[in-house]
């Protein structure tokens, strides 16, 4: 593979980003929107509490929600509400400990959820589709001794909380696993990564290699039948394990000592992996080796996203924490 920036892209991008807000510690910085192969949008937040929509085919902003937030956004997420087709844009403010869902069509907020009020901060969120419902999963923390993952309706009623011991939570997504039909929660924590089954909130496996902490992004992906996370920490390595088993399958270094903040999937047989020194390294996932940079941005890397554009095939676009860059990659080959 061969990446380089798209320059018409970039340097439109590089216009509306250069006040564009992002935290070093926490991964989505951003967010992408694909409604068909004609339609692809970059969603994210600007120093001055906006929230920017730009059109990724035609190169150029379609839309600003002014004060978002009342203060800096800081992370968001899409998704598709299966129940009745609707666009979700879920939009994060750390700083004020504030979550906002929003209709995509229209940017109607479908919910202003306030988290730990004055106390604590909210890190990461995710939605879950279950029996016709949908819920939002918190984590962060209230205090520096509590640190439970909620769980609230679509309307912010709060249904139920998961005790995550003492752990900070960095960054929380969700798994369904289709062979069990069983959907599990995922959380990237200051000490280690850990699964929870969503129905019965217990702790289905804790990923803990005992050698390092904090541990910022993570992905999982089914490799040959077998279910690999790949997840990245603070001391410079990305390690692989066995999903349901536990087991550690492999332990690659990037860069000693270095913070891992992102990681991408590449078509099941690579990970982009970005670093502290603003390179992103390719590593073959079989090998278990680097086999490429890509260098482009000036201080550590903190979101990669693959996404497929109508005209240019495969592409990445990743955002780095110094100068808030966000830039749109083609792939060559």
């Amino acid at each position: 593979m061969n990446f380089h920036l798209n320059n018409k892209t970039n340097e439109n991008l590089e216009k509306l980003t250069n006040d564009c807000y992002s935290m070093w510690d926490l991964d989505n910085t951003f967010t992408i929107v694909k409604l068909n192969n004609d339609l692809l949008y970059l969603i994210y937040a600007t120093t001055k509490l906006s929230i920017i929509s730009y059109d990724l085919i035609n190169n150029k902003k379609i839309s600003e929600i002014k004060n978002a937030h009342n203060n800096y956004i800081t992370n968001f997420r899409y998704y598709l509400n299966e129940i009745n087709k609707m666009d979700l844009i879920m939009s994060i403010s750390a700083n004020d400990n504030n979550l906002k869902i929003w209709n995509f069509k229209n940017w109607e907020c479908l919910l202003n959820l306030q988290e730990f009020n004055q106390i604590g901060r909210l890190y990461s969120a995710c939605i879950l589709s279950y029996k016709c419902k949908i819920y939002i999963i918190t984590s962060g923390w209230d205090s520096f001794d509590y640190k439970p993952l909620k769980v609230y309706d679509i309307n912010g009623v709060k249904i139920k909380q998961i005790n995550n011991s003492d752990d900070r939570t960095f960054l929380v997504d969700i798994y369904y696993d289709i062979n069990l039909s069983k959907y599990f929660i995922i959380t990237g924590n200051k000490g280690n990564v850990k699964s929870y089954d969503f129905i019965n909130n217990q702790i289905y496996h804790k990923y803990d290699d005992k050698n390092y902490k904090s541990h910022f992004s993570f992905i999982i992906f089914n490799d040959k039948e077998l279910i690999k996370l790949v997840e990245s920490g603070c001391d410079g390595y990305i390690r692989i394990w066995n999903f349901h088993s536990e087991q550690l399958l492999g332990k690659i270094l990037i860069l000693l000592n270095n913070s891992l903040r992102a990681i991408c999937l590449w078509n099941n047989e690579f990970i982009l992996v970005g670093c502290d020194d603003g390179i992103m390294r390719l590593v073959n996932i079989k090998e278990q080796l680097i086999v490429d940079e890509i260098i482009g941005h000036d201080d550590r890397v903190i979101t990669i996203k693959k996404v497929i554009h109508p005209k240019y095939g495969e592409c990445l676009i990743s955002q780095s924490w110094g100068k808030k860059q966000i830039k749109f990659w083609v792939n060559n080959i």
